[in-house]
């Protein structure tokens, strides 16, 4: 069984201060490279294109799937038993296409678990701006066996449809918070929130008495 207290979702900063690179050829930036589903052999340029000149350890895209890691973190995962990952090779260039580091791979996430399943949130108010608005609470998969691994993926779902939503065990956590990894932040699942009006969200009968509930208490 799953302890939800200690599995967490793999976020960006979105902080404008640190290097982001884009991968021009958009056939290696595939999302199915980066869930381990499409095997590639050569080198991955990613080339500044926003952001400041310093590379931090965690290194995101403008292509929005891959995510870039440096050596740093592969010897911590390794150092450290780390599982569920695997990766390929990335060279870091310039805007003006000149080789700035060679030492970053592509970060491919092999572990597994089941996908989604709205049905198990719970319904709360949370604001979308300045409005207060119904959201569902807590991100939680329909099957309960994980892999084990320390860094997964959801499976697809019923209809074959599969995410980039990265989570990874408390332990990837404890560490890149000791280890001061930075560019990245972590959202514990029992507090994932996402607006129900903004997505095409599937609820059931209870979670739409809960809802109108909470519209109602609101006013």
């Amino acid at each position: 069984m799953l302890n939800y207290n200690k599995i967490f979702q793999i976020r960006e900063s979105y902080s404008n201060r640190p290097f982001r690179g884009v991968i021009e050829n958009f056939d290696l930036a595939e999302p199915e490279i980066s869930r381990g589903e499409k095997h590639i052999t050569e080198t991955v340029t990613v080339k500044h294109i926003m952001g400041g000149q310093t590379l931090y350890d965690i290194v995101w895209t403008t292509n929005a799937f891959p995510l870039i890691v440096s050596e740093r973190v592969i010897r911590l995962f390794k150092s450290n038993g780390i599982t569920g990952w695997k990766t390929y090779n990335v060279e870091i260039r310039s805007k003006k296409n000149e080789l700035i580091d060679q030492n970053f791979f592509g970060l491919i996430i092999t572990g597994r678990c089941g996908h989604r399943d709205y049905s198990k949130s719970s319904i709360v108010l949370s604001k979308i701006g300045v409005y207060t608005k119904p959201h569902i609470k807590g991100f939680y998969f329909n099957d309960d066996s994980c892999d084990d691994s320390d860094l997964f993926m959801s499976n697809p779902d019923d209809e074959g449809h599969s995410t980039m939503h990265r989570f990874c065990s408390q332990k990837v956590v404890n560490l890149f918070q000791k280890e001061k990894i930075k560019n990245i932040n972590f959202e514990n699942l029992n507090e994932s929130t996402l607006a129900i009006e903004l997505h095409q969200i599937p609820l059931t009968d209870k979670q739409k008495s809960e809802m109108e509930k909470l519209k109602t208490n609101g006013k």
